[in-house]
């Protein structure tokens, strides 16, 4: 991987030729080549992150030594955004965790039905985190510690309507859709992030305010799923490996995860 370049399969030039990473351009291309920026080639972009820190610098980093693009609205929230003159804009940078109780699937949504496309701007690199974004109609996703030129070219590559992922991020859509990564119920991950972190039976139940016997059977459903996947996971050391392995989980330093379990 070189420059802006993705090296996952089927990624080239930097743009992410994944599966699922298809519409969400709000016809910002063509936009831009009828110059209703009301300057012809120049890209309008719109940030929202929940950070003011954020906000108050991007318009430096984002248009410092690059002509072609200018900043026309930031906000802590899509709602706020999509209400002011960043509604207009080609490209919206968008954080995921805003902290405001929205979720990635509504927020891009939002922008995309308001006509921008979406290039996620954030700070996790989880495969769960970049693949919900993508799925949802994100053009393009990038890491706030990638180099400000990188984030200027996904910017170009995502108002031209092209797909773009960090090449620090490229793995995850070279094995998104093999088949040793089970497919999970919403109730079948949530048992198993609860209980593969080292929480009791008893507990998840509490917490899922369902019976015991049933996330034993979640739980049960999830195992048989690894093992026919050939990633058999039969302590709950495992579970939590497995979950970390496909994003369901964030890397812990040492889990507190018994020996031993259901």
């Amino acid at each position: 991987m070189t420059g802006g370049t993705a090296g996952s399969a089927g990624m080239t030039g930097g743009a992410a030729g994944s599966a699922g990473m298809t519409g969400g351009t709000g016809g910002s291309a063509a936009s831009i080549a009828d110059g209703d920026s009301g300057m012809t080639g120049v890209i309008d972009v719109a940030a929202v992150d929940d950070h003011p820190i954020v906000l108050d610098g991007v318009a430096g980093w984002v248009m410092a030594g690059e002509r072609g693009i200018r900043v026309v609205g930031t906000a802590a929230t899509v709602d706020a955004l999509l209400a002011g003159p960043g509604r207009r804009a080609h490209v919206v940078l968008l954080d995921l965790d805003l902290g405001d109780g929205t979720t990635v699937e509504r927020n891009v949504a939002a922008v995309l039905a308001a006509g921008p496309a979406v290039l996620v701007l954030s700070a996790s690199d989880k495969p769960l985190s970049v693949r919900a974004a993508v799925r949802a109609g994100a053009l393009g996703y990038v890491v706030k510690n990638d180099g400000t030129s990188e984030i200027r070219a996904a910017i170009n590559a995502v108002a031209a309507g092209e797909d773009w992922i960090s090449p620090r991020l490229a793995y995850i859509f070279a094995t998104d859709d093999a088949p040793d990564r089970p497919r999970l119920s919403q109730q079948e991950t949530r048992a198993l992030r609860l209980y593969a972190t080292g929480m009791p039976i008893k507990s998840v139940a509490r917490r899922m305010t369902i019976s015991e016997e049933t996330v034993k059977q979640y739980v049960g459903r999830v195992r048989g799923k690894y093992a026919r996947a050939n990633r058999a996971a039969p302590t709950k050391l495992d579970l939590y490996y497995r979950a970390v392995e496909d994003g369901h989980l964030p890397s812990l330093p040492s889990p507190r995860i018994p020996p031993h379990g259901l």
